[in-house]
């Protein structure tokens, strides 16, 4: 996986609650508390979209209604 840096804009009240949140997590910079956070969400997402469509797969197939 090839590494680059992008900048976002990020609200300062919620990065400094970003902050707090990595210092007492344990985490060595915010960065990767933040990074940690949004890879974390996406594969929940993308576990979620996965399992709808094994649902759906399982409909068309007629295993479940």
């Amino acid at each position: 996986m090839f590494s680059s840096t992008r900048k976002i804009k990020i609200d300062k009240v919620l990065f400094q609650r970003l902050a707090e949140a990595a210092g007492r997590a344990g985490y060595a910079s915010t960065d990767e508390f933040i990074t940690h956070v949004l890879e974390r969400e996406v594969a929940s997402l993308e576990d979620q979209l996965d399992r709808q469509q094994a649902e759906k797969q399982l409909r068309g197939l007629g295993y479940i209604e």
